[in-house]
């Protein structure tokens, strides 16, 4: 019988171009020959939708393997497992991040700081303080929204009978995008676009998707479905330059993104799921949180031009260099230690891919 592991390396290539779209939606305008990164720089908010999708569909896939293989889900290992996995690297930025503005060299209030520690950044995102750049906490917007889905889901799934768990987040999902469109006649779209309440839906369709995925009869369907993963990226590309409501395209983006995803997971074998894991690109992947905390820090040239509190190194291409080797000395000191320290502490009980190639059939079992 073939080894198996948690690992899914798939994931990794899509975690890379999240990562990617991210850092290039921050970065300068880049032109090479006909090419640029304008299309990214339109979209790139994307890599963001991009890592909602994932974490919803992984940690509620998760959940139900500790339930199916253990009989119950444990909140006590759940939470051990993304403590370690979260806050570690997350406290290393924002100790460095500390130490920069006591020093004076960038500006870091008190008040966002400890936004983003207990992560409720996103709802203090716009309550800046007159004339404070507070630009190098800001994405911790996304990691806030994240935190509350693992507040919320584990607990859904612990408490809401199996049979009515599709019910209880479908209700919350609606609850979601009826919020959204109510808060739409007052707010305007980028102030709502950071908050829990208006966000969430991106996190618990995907998780929705992972229960039909449990089933026989919604795996059956799905399998079906995803073998035409290419039909939802398209969709999702018009829907990026659609001008109808942008609400709804919130919605049909929350869909649309796990079923691309999946479609490669599932089906490993394709070209384009072969791309995502070639190696280079899995290393970006794995290293993707670090990335993603670190590159506000470098990366601030296209939202603010002329401001560069640390000279050379937020200049190309040196942001490219030490953003990658302070992401690294992140992943390989904090972030990978903590994490097999806290699955030492709480194993899972994750099933994961074969380590096989051409594995799609035994993937029609797990995601």
């Amino acid at each position: 019988m073939p080894k198996r592991s948690g690992y899914l390396p798939t994931l990794d290539g899509w975690r890379a171009i999240a990562v990617l779209f991210v850092i290039f939606y921050h970065d300068a305008l880049r032109s090479f020959g006909p090419l640029s990164t304008q299309w990214i720089q339109d979209h790139g908010v994307l890599g963001v939708d991009i890592f909602f999708g994932i974490s919803g569909l992984l940690i509620c896939s998760r959940i139900l393997d500790e339930e199916s293989t253990q009989g119950s889900i444990s909140l006590k290992k759940f939470y051990i497992r993304r403590a370690f996995r979260i806050l570690p690297p997350a406290l290393f930025y924002l100790i460095v991040l500390a130490i920069l503005g006591f020093l004076g060299i960038l500006p870091v209030l008190p008040k966002e700081w400890l936004a983003s520690l207990f992560f409720y950044r996103n709802y203090n995102l716009f309550s800046t303080t007159v004339g404070h750049m507070d630009w190098f906490t800001a994405h911790f917007w996304s990691l806030s929204v994240e935190e509350h889905f693992y507040l919320l889901l584990p607990s859904t799934l612990v408490f809401v009978p199996k049979q009515f768990r599709l019910v209880a987040l479908g209700i919350m999902v609606a609850a979601v995008d009826l919020w959204r469109l109510y808060r739409l006649q007052t707010r305007p779209l980028m102030f709502l676009l950071h908050h829990t309440d208006t966000r969430l839906d991106a996190l618990l369709v995907p998780a929705m998707i992972a229960i039909v995925l449990s089933h026989p009869q919604g795996r059956a369907l799905l399998l079906k479905i995803c073998r035409f993963w290419f039909i939802p990226a398209a969709v999702l590309l018009y829907l990026l330059t659609w001008s109808g409501h942008p609400a709804w395209a919130l919605f049909f983006q929350s869909v649309l993104i796990p079923i691309m995803i999946l479609g490669t997971v599932l089906y490993p074998r394709g070209y384009f799921a072969r791309v995502l894991e070639f190696a280079p690109i899995r290393w970006l992947g794995k290293i993707s949180y670090s990335l993603y905390l670190w590159q506000d820090m470098f990366f601030i040239e296209r939202f603010f031009p002329n401001y560069r509190p640390l000279g050379w190194m937020q200049t190309f291409p040196w942001r490219f260099i030490l953003l990658l080797a302070c992401a690294t000395t992140s992943y390989y000191l904090v972030e990978k230690p903590m994490i097999k320290w806290g699955h030492k502490l709480a194993p899972a009980a994750t099933p994961g891919r074969p380590e096989i190639p051409n594995a799609d059939s035994s993937l029609s079992a797990k995601l």
